[in-house]
């Protein structure tokens, strides 16, 4: 018994042993894992601070913009929109919402001073940084519409196709019905066809599928499709 005892003290005092001289090694390790806690939670604070800060600008930027301009005659208007995008243009390469917030209203500017290009880049832009957010299809829609305006109507369908596609956009049976209007101006009637029955098929009430039922009746009666 007393040398199970002895053993014991043994195995015990050769714990404290190692412990005592790993003791500054285990301090160090649990410094650096408080710091990088710490670390950690700085950089969630600032993120979000800057995050909200940015944020904060975009939102003084378009109330600039919009305060009173419905007194404001068309070359005023203009000269504030692109005050405006200048402003925007040091917060549309940021990530995350405030990238897509900056890309989404500049998009919507340059659309307005017909500088279809640019829209559509900046459209592209927002649908890229918010690809998870409900307003990626969105964008995808208004650069095809950007796109139309250059009459890039292939690249425009497609972007209206993805749009449409998405099962998560509110504007889906409008979609389909301007992918199908493309086809038409590229004479693909038959496509365009049946791009108007699937809109038909999957809101047949919707008014866009009523627009549908019109083109489909149109192409056949005048003999482009069947």
């Amino acid at each position: 018994m007393s040398e199970k005892i002895e053993d014991k003290k043994s195995a015990g005092t050769k714990v404290n042993n190692m412990l005592e001289k790993n003791k500054v090694l285990l301090i160090v390790v649990l410094c650096v894992l408080i710091v990088a806690l710490v670390v950690y939670i700085v950089c969630f604070n600032v993120s979000s601070s800057s995050k909200e800060k940015n944020l904060s600008a975009i939102d003084t930027i378009t109330y600039t913009l919009t305060d009173g301009s419905s007194l404001l005659e068309d070359e005023e208007i203009d000269s504030r929109i692109q005050t405006a995008m200048d402003e925007l243009s040091g917060y549309t390469g940021k990530g995350g919402v405030v990238g897509v917030r900056a890309n989404m209203l500049s998009a919507e500017l340059a659309f307005r001073l017909k500088d279809y290009e640019s829209a559509a880049d900046f459209w592209d832009a927002a649908a890229s940084k918010g690809k998870k957010s409900y307003t990626a299809p969105l964008c995808i829609y208004n650069k095809g519409t950007a796109l139309e305006q250059l009459g890039r109507i292939s690249e425009a369908g497609e972007c209206y196709k993805a749009a449409a596609e998405n099962e998560d956009f509110v504007m889906a049976a409008h979609a389909y019905f301007s992918y199908g209007r493309t086809l038409e101006s590229e004479g693909k009637y038959g496509e365009a066809v049946e791009v108007y029955q699937t809109l038909n098929d999957k809101y047949p009430d919707d008014t866009w599928a009523n627009l549908g039922k019109t083109r489909i009746i149109a192409l056949q009666t005048s003999g482009m499709a069947e």
